[in-house]
């Protein structure tokens, strides 16, 4: 469990921007929610997956799925809470698996839909309609208060430093994959 949420506090704000929060904000919340979290597991709301690099025997990404959401109309269905998985392994199929086993356990528990929330700021929110995904509705929030409009704009700079970040690994991702080439050319 404790892998778990050191993949929710680090990988975790790399991977989702989150709605109305900063990376800081979500970090803290799931340092002091995370007790509660391990409570829901145990009482079979809650299920944690994880993703493992089966080479070096590591943890890599993780899924939390709600058991016990509902949809707008009362239906069951499960609900991705959060998805991470560590920058390294990005574009390597973890989200894939995760979102696999998430439906396999889904369907297991004979319910028949799964559902979850992505920032519209999320340069991969294409990846949920890849792993065949629905858009179903879109979601706006106005600020009403001059806190609300801080906390916004607090959010919008964060989310320019984490743009800032996935640049930069991207960027060395890419170098990575040039590197590869140029020693596969030369063999």
């Amino acid at each position: 469990m404790e892998l778990i949420l050191e993949l929710a506090t680090t990988a975790s704000i790399f991977t989702f921007n989150a709605l109305r929060s900063t990376t800081q904000e979500r970090s803290r919340y799931m340092q002091t929610e995370f007790v509660a979290m391990k409570r829901w597991v145990r009482q079979g709301q809650y299920r944690f997956l994880v993703a493992r690099d089966k080479q070096l025997d590591k943890s890599v990404g993780y899924l939390l799925l709600n058991l016990w959401h509902q949809d707008d109309i009362g239906r069951r269905q499960t609900f991705v809470e959060d998805i991470a998985a560590l920058p390294e392994y990005w574009g390597r199929g973890v989200g894939h698996a995760l979102f696999d086993a998430a439906t396999e356990v889904t369907a297991e528990l004979g319910i028949d839909f799964m559902g979850g929330e992505v920032s519209a700021t999320n340069p991969r929110w294409q990846a949920a309609l890849r792993n065949r995904f629905e858009l179903e509705a879109y979601r706006v929030v106005r600020a009403c208060t001059p806190k609300g409009k801080a906390i916004l704009e607090q959010v919008k700079e964060t989310r320019e430093a984490q743009e800032k970040v996935q640049q930069q690994l991207q960027a060395a991702k890419e170098r990575r994959l040039a590197s590869r080439r140029r020693r596969q050319e030369g063999k």
